[in-house]
């Protein structure tokens, strides 16, 4: 059975200084290691109705899920991924049927979401739409998922180059989201955790108000509480316009057990060879 790392986290989100609602959902179960983010969308209120479910039943599902004979989660890094892709496929049916039941506000709501799941030495990320999960490691900043949007689509096509997509293309145009269509296809990933790394998992009302390289100098401060860093990042993108809900999720890894027995073996290791 693999040990669960010790984790530091923090989570916050703010409306903005554009908005009148926050349409972000963000939670965590803790004693699992996970994080989920969903950043809403629709009329009237509806964004933050489908955001708000996406949340909560991603975390109901893995919650559940968790200690199922079968499906043994905590022992096998594989079966992770196929929750966290059940919990988001929960999500998008509830979203449905949400929006089918009360068509007259919650018609053609949906959501991104993108959730993590910090279990031994592995990080698993379930996502859709442009909501994204990030790692800083050994002072640099990499972006782990990638967005499902209208601009990375041309990107990839060929189309156009970055710069010039950022500024001809509306970059909240996404191509997939959580309860909009009949079908939902979700993207999974695995990576390996070490000892110190940070992951984040923000809204697009962070990134498109900083840029990675000020993200990453706002982070890489491994002595500030994750408290305080979820503050700067959402205090820094209000000062650059604060034109969307801004949500930030930060993890740090302080240690594992895994990784403390390997560190042990090899300072007793140097140790005797100095002797």
């Amino acid at each position: 059975m693999q040990s669960k790392p010790r984790l530091a986290t923090a989570l916050a989100t703010h409306t903005g200084r554009v908005r009148t609602n926050n349409e972000d959902s963000v939670a965590e179960a803790p004693e699992l290691g996970l994080i989920v983010l969903a950043d809403g969308m629709g009329g009237h209120n509806a964004g933050e109705v489908a955001s708000s479910i996406a949340v909560h039943a991603t975390v109901e599902v893995v919650r559940h899920y968790w200690h199922d004979p079968e499906l043994q989660p905590e022992q096998k890094p594989a079966a992770r991924a196929l929750l966290l892709e059940r919990a988001l496929r929960t999500a998008h049916e509830r979203i449905r049927e949400r929006a089918i039941g009360d068509a007259e506000h919650c018609a053609g709501m949906g959501t991104t979401a993108t959730c993590c799941l910090i279990y031994g030495d592995r990080l698993t990320i379930a996502h859709i739409g442009d909501s994204r999960a990030y790692r800083l490691r050994d002072h640099r900043l990499t972006q782990l998922t990638r967005d499902h949007s209208v601009i990375e689509q041309l990107i990839e096509q060929g189309l156009y180059n970055r710069e010039t997509a950022s500024r001809l293309v509306r970059k909240n145009l996404v191509t997939r989201a959580l309860g909009v269509e009949a079908s939902v296809r979700i993207d999974v990933l695995n990576e390996d955790v070490r000892l110190h790394d940070l992951f984040l998992i923000c809204s697009d009302g962070l990134t498109d108000m900083l840029s990675d390289e000020t993200i990453s100098c706002i982070l890489d401060q491994p002595r500030m509480a994750a408290s305080d860093l979820a503050r700067q990042l959402v205090d820094q993108a209000l000062a650059s316009g604060g034109h969307d809900n801004v949500t930030v999720a930060i993890a740090r890894v302080e240690s594992t057990e895994s990784l403390d027995r390997w560190h042990h073996r090899l300072r007793r290791w140097l140790s005797a060879r100095a002797h």
